[in-house]
């Protein structure tokens, strides 16, 4: 999307607001709902930009309609994207409640002039912080000790520590430049994968995604924190684990379509890996009949492990207040996402 001319950045006052519409959803879990008492404190913090614009608030479509036409930005996870065209014709940015947008895919619903963004960053603490609980989990092998434990075994697994041990994180984003530092602390070698390849202060090496396979041999841990795309769907299968090394670990905090796990399930009973970390499956959330409830050696915790019930909405909307103060000095924003690389 353009930067916007000296008339148009002008335009907003007091007077002449920027309408900006909040659509929550009373079905979605409370880290992904926008509350007054979260909202005014960061107005607060952005002094400048609340005074230039004016919000509405809807639930679940009661207060929808009319609000719609008339915003220039909309903040929602959860919204009538079909209609969103005829829905909001002046609307000039989506704020998504999420890094990713794989749920929204296709993204050809998007209206020609609306830009999407994301709150990417605002995971970064406490799923770093997650990312490191993983990798102490995987080192100590909790995953076996827990199937011992449902299968009332008294079986003793003596480990080492992560220092010197190799990570492979696949997809070094603000996550997993996080996870990155945190493992470079407890004095891990850090390779990393990202599209771009710029390197990165906690990373050892870096390397483009076309590396993967040749990588995957070197790590003792490989944490996956990239994101979903037609490219990157099963990007973990048969392949991608038996190159792994035997009694290696697996961490998957991103998206559940990345991995295969009718794959991953094989690579666990057959002792190839040692034990993994899911905070995601195929499908989410599975079925109770789900096949790898049961799957040994293997921990799932439900998409829980990267939002900060208490700061998530407030760093979203510091990230959204942010992209506004941007928007109205002329200057690039954050967060865009790439409708072609759909990220």
């Amino acid at each position: 999307m353009a930067s916007p001319t000296g008339a148009e950045k002008a335009r907003y006052s007091e007077a002449n607001p920027f309408r900006i519409l909040i659509e929550n959803s009373r079905s979605l879990m409370p880290v992904f709902i926008v509350r007054p008492d979260q909202y005014e404190p960061a107005l607060a913090r952005h002094p400048d930009v609340a005074k230039c614009i004016t919000t509405t608030w809807s639930f679940d479509r009661e207060n929808y309609s009319g609000p719609a036409a008339e915003a220039d930005a909309m903040i929602s996870y959860r919204f009538p994207k079909d209609t969103l065209k005829a829905d909001a014709p002046k609307l000039k940015f989506l704020q998504v409640l999420g890094a990713g947008v794989d749920y929204l895919l296709p993204l050809d619903w998007v209206p020609k002039g609306v830009t999407v963004l994301t709150n990417s960053g605002a995971h970064v603490p406490k799923a770093a912080q997650s990312a490191l609980m993983s990798l102490l989990m995987v080192n100590a092998q909790v995953p076996a000790l827990m199937t011992s434990h449902r299968n009332r075994e008294w079986n003793r697994i003596f480990t080492s520590t992560l220092d010197g041990k190799t990570l492979l994180i696949v997809g070094v984003g603000q996550i997993g430049g996080g996870a990155a530092a945190h493992a470079k602390a407890f004095g891990m070698k850090v390779v990393g994968i990202r599209r771009s390849g710029a390197a990165h202060p906690a990373v050892d090496e870096m390397h483009p995604p076309e590396a993967l396979h040749s990588l995957l041999p070197r790590a003792d841990i490989v944490l996956v924190n990239t994101a979903l795309t037609s490219e990157t769907r099963f990007l973990f299968g048969e392949k991608e684990f038996s190159l792994m090394r035997k009694g290696a670990g697996f961490i998957n905090m991103s998206r559940g379509g990345l991995v295969d796990p009718a794959a991953l399930d094989r690579a666990l009973r057959t002792v190839h890996l040692s034990g993994a970390v899911i905070d995601v499956t195929f499908p989410e959330p599975p079925p109770s009949d789900w096949p790898y409830w049961e799957t040994p050696n293997l921990v799932i915790t439900p998409h829980v492990q990267s939002d900060d019930i208490d700061a998530y909405v407030p760093r979203t909307l510091d990230i959204f207040f942010g992209n506004l103060r941007r928007y109205f000095a002329g200057q690039p924003l954050a967060n865009v996402v790439d409708l072609v690389r759909e990220y």
